[in-house]
């Protein structure tokens, strides 16, 4: 017989898709609802799928690395942790707790296995898997509740068969937030239960026969006869019908309700009734209401906010505009004069050294220095109004160009290399360097031998309680000359205009660029700050933050 050719390979029936890529085999865990984590025999976390990062993974706060117990609430933890150690002796542990609202969220009851991986009969770890059990554990006890009620029922029926209806009203069961009455097919209620009474206040005498429309508030929908009518007709067909709004309770305010309509039906399928299983639900409108008014005010807020910023604008364009034109334009003929004032004084002055050329000499270099602060006010405040064009920025090249336009054969650089990628605008960026490097150039020309180190390092992790490590923020680079320095506590006002450290005779500057600087790290998200002393040199410490930036750029440690 004719060998059968060899079954196809199993790829081939899947197409080009790879079903064993730890990509897919990820992305399938993560998509899984259940929370799925992976800690080892140190209790220290190796793997969490995506919806366990969801619950316990704070921001800014990786899983991986975190020890286990800084993931338990310190209330829990003489509860779990006993049980994790005793997962990693091998014994597998399967309980279930409610794990109490964080953050703002809502409470959560789970169902926890801690399974030991054991490889070789060593403990080398143990896998977590909770299931969210909230919404069954919700539905259990509105079914425990309304089983109760019926119970009760049950028990009246028999209480009457033998004659003991008092003792079926002692039997009822109490019921805080909730109530459970019942009305015929036409909406009238034929029985009225002791958590009914309790909720609205009303006895048995008051309301059986009548029409369960009487418990509702005038603004409630089911004060409509159409609409109690509609609401009774879809429960009877579909089984259930719900309905939210204001309920009566008497001799008090109303109360905000979410009621249940249900249709009660025999072995045969014949209707007996409906159920009405009513929640007090007044806490949670009064909160919705609460933030409702909260945004309103904070959209009110943001508007006027939005309008002052407006007018702001508008004053700092009037100002600019002033600025560019009806302060430039006297200044352009104050120079103009002078020179013609240096003209028509030349034949009788001559080139003799006197009072007068030193005069006009000094009124020329204060126009220049009036018009070079006029500029430096102009860029200041189109900074603020400009839009960043964010792209990857290779820091190093602009560094490295800035120092080759600065050509000193006495000097020394030192510069780091391997420089990540930042993000950020470019030509700020770019104008930034230039202004940094130059004023270390500037401060550094009358030492023996200048030297200018511009080096780098990732922003550091800081620690938080419990062990875990927030991720890296950025990238901290400074510039570090060897320069005259400043006396440092003279410098509380660094960065605003104009306020210089050095008199203008001995180093030229109009003490501009450093509060330039300080905007464009702002308008990046950043930081910058100075430390120096005096005759021993200066250091710019800047820092731009990348985590989280959109398009994310990553960033590899040195």
């Amino acid at each position: 017989m004719p060998t059968p050719p060899p079954p196809p390979h199993r790829a081939a029936a899947f197409g080009s898709l790879d079903v064993a890529t730890p990509e897919l085999i990820r992305s399938v865990v993560d998509n899984v609802p259940t929370l799925i984590a992976y800690f080892d025999d140190q209790l220290v976390c190796r793997y969490a799928n995506a919806s366990y990062r969801r619950v316990f993974e704070a921001p800014g706060q990786p899983l991986e690395g975190a020890h286990f117990e800084s993931l338990v609430l310190p209330s829990l933890r003489a509860f779990i942790m006993p049980r994790a150690r005793a997962a990693l002796t091998g014994v597998a542990q399967v309980f279930e707790y409610e794990r109490p609202a964080v953050a703002g969220g809502k409470p959560m009851h789970v169902e926890v296995k801690y399974t030991p991986n054991v490889r070789d009969g060593t403990v080398r770890g143990m896998f977590v898997e909770l299931h969210d059990i909230s919404s069954h554990k919700y539905i259990e006890s509105l079914v425990l509740e309304a089983n109760r009620d019926l119970e009760e029922r049950v028990q009246e029926r028999t209480a009457r068969l033998f004659d003991s209806e008092q003792r079926f009203r002692l039997m009822v069961d109490a019921l805080h937030d909730y109530c459970i009455y019942f009305v015929d097919d036409a909406g009238h209620i034929t029985d009225w239960t002791e958590s009914a009474q309790r909720m609205h206040h009303l006895d048995a005498h008051q309301v059986l026969r009548q029409h369960f429309g009487l418990l509702m508030d005038a603004s409630h929908p089911g004060r409509n006869p159409g609409t109690r009518s509609q609401l009774v007709r879809q429960a009877i067909d579909g089984g259930q019908a719900q309905s939210e709004g204001w309920q009566i309770r008497h001799g008090q305010s109303a109360f905000w309700a979410h009621s249940t309509f249900t249709a009660l039906r025999d072995s045969r399928g014949g209707l007996q009734g409906l159920s009405i299983i009513t929640k007090d639900m007044t806490a949670t409108k009064r909160l919705e209401d609460v933030m409702h008014d909260l945004n309103q005010d904070l959209v009110q807020r943001v508007q006027e906010r939005t309008c002052a910023l407006t007018a702001a604008n508008r004053d700092i364009d009037a100002f600019s505009h002033m600025v560019s034109h009806d302060l430039r334009a006297p200044l352009r003929h104050l120079s103009g004069y002078l020179m013609l004032l240096r003209d028509d004084l030349q034949p009788v002055l001559g080139d003799v050294a006197c009072d007068a050329h030193t005069h006009l000499d000094a009124a020329e270099k204060s126009t220049q220095r009036l018009a070079r602060m006029i500029e430096g006010v102009l860029d200041y405040a189109r900074l603020g109004r400009s839009a960043l064009e964010l792209v990857p920025v290779d820091l190093e090249a602009l560094i490295r160009g800035a120092a080759a336009a600065c050509p000193d054969q006495r000097r020394q650089w030192q510069i780091a290399s391997d420089w990540p990628l930042v993000l950020g605008d470019a030509a700020l960026l770019g104008r930034l360097v230039a202004a940094l490097l130059s004023n270390a150039v500037k401060f550094t020309r009358d030492a023996v031998s200048p030297l200018i180190e511009i080096g780098w390092e990732l922003a550091p992790v800081h620690p938080v309680p419990g062990g875990a490590v927030v991720p890296l923020r950025g990238v901290r680079w400074w510039v570090r000359d060897n320069g005259v320095g400043f006396d440092s506590s003279r410098a509380q006002h660094m960065f605003v205009m104009f306020q210089r450290q050095h008199h203008s005779m001995d180093f030229e500057g109009e003490g501009v660029e450093l509060a330039l600087c300080q905007r464009i790290v702002t308008l990046h998200g950043g930081t910058i700050r100075i430390e120096s002393r005096h005759r021993v040199g200066c250091t710019v410490e800047v820092t731009i933050p990348v985590a989280g930036a959109d398009p994310p750029i990553d960033i590899e440690p040195p």
